[in-house]
């Protein structure tokens, strides 16, 4: 009989519970009445009185009333109880997909990814963290990551990866507008050895990638300030504190602002591989192959975007 009663049952333990009916209402939000006559609906199903007074006041349950709730504590304890645990069991089920990137394109780029993931599994719980591109694939080769979105420049050891290509970063010489150099016509590539370079880290792959370029090109460029973030990079050259490299993707508002103005190098372009990159020696989890292959059917807009 009471098993057929469960919502009555649950407004009279509620209404014991908080003492009075109003609190009780206010808990389950519903009217007063409401309460109320589910109350009365399960005493006349009883056929017991269950409450000795109804209203504002607080409540006095009969001792028929009092046995009853003692035994409905028990149950709805259990119930809630019962409620964590499968709430649990589901986050412990659900797909989980940690996503290492640098400062740059976790902030441009893979909200562009996360807009084109529509898979069956994209209600997966997503981790992204920001790293250096070498602490990268580091972190990827011990697990630490799934997968991971970078920009790549040659001579990097991708042995033990797999890569996905999604296109190609511009990587710009910058000054603030007003700086000596853009009143030159011709930069001299050699001339830029005089200049104050403000740079990322020694762990940045940008940086990496562009000094081993003028490296080739008979040019050792000066670093006079290094900032672990690109940020800061950014600010001391729109500052005027010095000239240097930073991806159009990190810098595209400030170009457009005019706040930055890009150096003219001549002939000279120098491009980043966006890539996706894997640890081949992982096998990889459905919904990760679903993300991953989500992310390569839209490579061709990612490389509008870029």
């Amino acid at each position: 009989m009471l098993k057929d009663n469960l919502k009555q049952l649950y407004y009279f333990y509620e209404s014991i519970r908080n003492n009075n009916i109003s609190a009780a209402a206010k808990k389950l939000f519903i009217s007063q009445p409401a309460v109320s006559m589910q109350i009365k609906k399960l005493e006349s199903c009883c056929g017991i009185k269950l409450i000795e007074g109804k209203g504002s006041k607080k409540l006095v349950p009969t001792a028929e009333g009092q046995k009853l709730y003692e035994y409905l504590d028990k149950v709805f304890r259990l119930l809630d109880k019962a409620d964590n645990e499968l709430e649990k069991m589901a986050a412990d089920k659900q797909a989980h997909i940690t996503i290492g990137t640098t400062p740059t394109y976790g902030k441009f780029v893979l909200p562009y990814i996360f807009e084109n993931y529509t898979g069956p599994h994209s209600q997966c719980h997503i981790k992204v963290v920001s790293e250096s591109s070498i602490s990268l694939l580091d972190s990827l080769r011990h697990n630490s990551v799934d997968i991971v979105v970078m920009a790549l420049w040659k001579k990097l050891s991708l042995k033990s990866f797999q890569v996905h290509h999604l296109g190609e970063e511009e990587v710009l010489l910058l000054s603030a507008p007003d700086h000596p150099l853009q009143k030159q016509k011709r930069i001299s590539l050699k001339a830029l050895q005089n200049e104050k370079f403000v740079m990322r880290d020694d762990q940045s792959g940008t940086r990496k990638y562009i000094l081993r370029e003028f490296k080739k090109l008979g040019v050792t460029l000066p670093v006079s300030i290094e900032c672990e973030s690109p940020d800061m990079v950014k600010e001391l050259i729109m500052e005027g504190k010095g000239v240097g490299f930073l991806t159009r993707t990190k810098t595209h508002k400030e170009l457009a602002a005019g706040l930055l103005k890009q150096v003219d190098l001549g002939p000279h372009r120098f491009y980043l591989d966006i890539a996706i990159v894997l640890n081949k020696h992982k096998s990889l989890e459905p919904e990760i192959c679903v993300f991953v292959d989500s992310i390569i059917r839209a490579k061709q807009n990612l490389k509008v975007a870029l």
